[in-house]
């Protein structure tokens, strides 16, 4: 019920807005981009379009009675994948762009776009270190995406990151280190309690 409505009200927000994209318009070279986007880049490489696939909403992670009281990462609703957009854009002073919405196969696609940062890999020491310097500690033991991933947890705006990993992290020319893709939560109060037994 709650991803029809939302689904709707984004939708009429777009056909007011202007923001409603025709398939027909879709970037030609629009390719795989993971488990959560389809992306593309525009001819100046100025930034990345990413566009999730059809009917979905990239990942959340969320805690509960139906999850056994245990953190378990699941699909997103749409306006809990905007809000960790937002906190993408707030955490890390990124610039990522709502761009508009479209409608594939009659499901609803979210099209956003993202600054190109061109640089390299980092190695885990380099991500552990970033996130400390922004006061997120580790929770030990919990992996929510890919194999191998860290999750961190920030009890000051209670804020929690999964999917950490490498691959999710450049580094620029600069030697400045940026988180990409996280998966960003303000996690409720079944999420926090859930997330208390890797803190330590």
């Amino acid at each position: 019920m709650f991803r029809r409505r939302q689904e709707r009200d984004l939708l009429a927000w777009a056909r007011e807005s202007g923001s409603l994209i025709a398939t027909a318009d879709f970037p030609a070279d629009l390719r795989a981009g993971g488990e959560e986007h389809r992306i593309a880049t525009p001819p100046d490489f100025s930034r990345y379009w990413k566009f999730t696939h059809p009917g979905r909403c990239g990942f959340t992670v969320v805690s509960g009675e139906e999850t056994g009281f245990e953190a378990e990462l699941t699909n997103a609703l749409p306006l809990e994948y905007l809000h960790r957009l937002q906190l993408q854009n707030s955490l890390f002073n990124d610039a990522v762009r709502l761009e508009g919405v479209a409608l594939e196969g009659e499901r609803l696609v979210l099209v956003t776009s993202q600054p190109t940062i061109l640089g390299q890999p980092i190695e885990q020491a380099e991500m552990l270190a970033f996130m400390a310097k922004l006061w997120f500690h580790p929770l030990h033991g919990l992996t929510l995406g890919r194999p191998g991933a860290l999750a961190f947890y920030r009890d000051l705006d209670e804020t929690a990151a999964f999917d950490a990993h490498p691959g999710n992290f450049v580094k620029d020319d600069n030697g400045v280190v940026l988180p990409i893709d996280l998966v960003l939560v303000r996690a409720d109060e079944p999420l926090q309690k859930a997330l208390q037994a890797h803190m330590n």
